[in-house]
């Protein structure tokens, strides 16, 4: 396993550390709502911070009409700008302040969402971000959504 301290700052070790998604019993992901999303790392760019996820749905989030139901889109959403955050706030725990979407288009059962997210502007606690959710079929823009993030003096007890 990699673990974040504030000497990973490179696209190799950012990518090295977000394929860590992929194993079950990654920190991140053992016990909590990603291992019932499952995300893929799609690409990642440490210049530019920013990443893509996605994440194929899956027949529990459908609504009564058979589309992906809008708070598991939402959650799409705030997961994507969280695992972003993370690898920024290194060690550090963080929180969603707010997280403001729009839905465009419906998501079906067959869809596959790529979220592609982006850090606007990061200060020491406070990181403010957009990404937009396009669905594999025909690169249809589905929804888009911003927010904020704390990133919080607590550090993980066991190394993310």
């Amino acid at each position: 396993m990699i673990y974040l301290t504030e000497e990973h700052s490179s696209q190799e070790e950012m990518l090295a550390w977000l394929k860590q998604l992929e194993n079950p019993e990654f920190g991140l992901i053992k016990d909590s709502v990603l291992q019932l999303l499952q995300p893929k790392v799609i690409s990642c760019d440490y210049e530019n911070r920013t990443a893509e996820f996605a994440f194929a749905v899956q027949e529990w989030q459908l609504n009564p009409e058979k589309g992906l139901h809008g708070g598991i889109i939402v959650t799409g959403f705030d997961v994507s700008f969280g695992l972003l955050c993370h690898y920024y706030a290194k060690q550090h725990m963080i929180s969603t302040i707010s997280i403001d979407t729009t839905f465009l288009k419906p998501v079906m059962e067959t869809d596959t969402i790529h979220y592609k997210v982006r850090i606007n502007r990061m200060g020491h606690t406070i990181y403010h971000l957009t990404a937009e959710a396009r669905l594999e079929r025909d690169d249809i823009l589905a929804a888009v959504s911003n927010a904020t993030f704390m990133k919080l003096e607590q550090t993980f007890p066991t190394p993310v």
